[in-house]
């Protein structure tokens, strides 16, 4: 028997849950700055003065060594046959992580996140039969994944990559299928609209993360098309979707 899950995810406004990922994609330092990788936007950055300043006793001994940042993390692939508890090294367990799945089966296709503990968490993908997606892992403060709990009937990938590989959403349009991630460059100014539209049966989810947190776009079932307003300075768009979709910016 195949049991048909489907998760409908009320629209919401997270403004301190995912303030990392939102500070590290704009270059900004965040309490967990240690976690996560850089994605090369230096828009707000501030420029260095070029002026030598004469050292003196009293400064110098001030002075603290600069501390390089970490480098980031390496890609991890994994494969697999049904069901499957895949334990992530323990160096990983805090990264925030860029994650994409692939399933061939015909029944549930479910992920959920095991803390140290082995607590599961909030499912991460929760799909029937055959599917191909990225999501995000780790993005919220304080988040730790062990290890991820796999319900499958057939063979699947995972592939951990960081957020420096997020695709690039550059230009006025950008569209997908599936689940997916992607990096504004640049990131959203001013009063910016979006006609989003999708071709589907079941969520289409879409989140804009800010410095400042996570704002909730569209929340929809089904094949659906709109306009909404962009938030001021978003770097980071997350689409849940099972079909076609498409942003273009107005």
């Amino acid at each position: 028997m195949v049991f048909w899950l489907l998760v409908i995810t009320l629209p919401f406004v997270l403004l301190v849950g995912c303030v990392a990922v939102a500070g590290t994609l704009a270059g900004q330092p965040t309490g967990d700055a240690h976690r996560l990788s850089q994605t090369g936007d230096t828009t707000g950055a501030r420029p260095q003065s070029t002026e030598a300043t004469p050292a003196t006793d009293e400064t110098a001994a001030e002075a603290e060594p600069s501390q390089a940042p970490a480098p980031e993390p390496a890609p991890r692939s994994y494969r697999g046959v049904s069901a499957k508890v895949l334990k992530l090294r323990k160096s990983d367990w805090t990264n925030v992580w860029l994650v994409s799945f692939t399933h061939r089966g015909t029944s549930n296709f479910i992920v959920e996140p095991l803390d140290p503990r082995g607590a599961a968490q909030s499912a991460i993908v929760n799909e029937i039969g055959t599917y191909k997606g990225t999501v995000l892992l780790n993005e919220e403060d304080g988040s730790e994944t062990a290890a991820l709990k796999i319900q499958a009937d057939g063979s699947w990938t995972v592939t951990l990559e960081p957020l420096s590989m997020t695709r690039v959403w550059s230009g006025a349009a950008v569209d997908g299928r599936s689940d997916d991630v992607v990096r504004l460059d640049p990131r959203s100014s001013g009063l910016t609209t979006v006609n989003a539209r999708h071709s589907g049966s079941s969520n289409f989810i879409v989140d804009a993360y800010t410095e400042n947190g996570e704002e909730n776009l569209v929340n929809e079932i089904g094949s659906w098309h709109g306009e909404v307003p962009l938030p001021d300075g978003t770097i980071l768009v997350t689409i849940k979707a099972d079909g076609v979709w498409s942003l273009k910016k107005s």
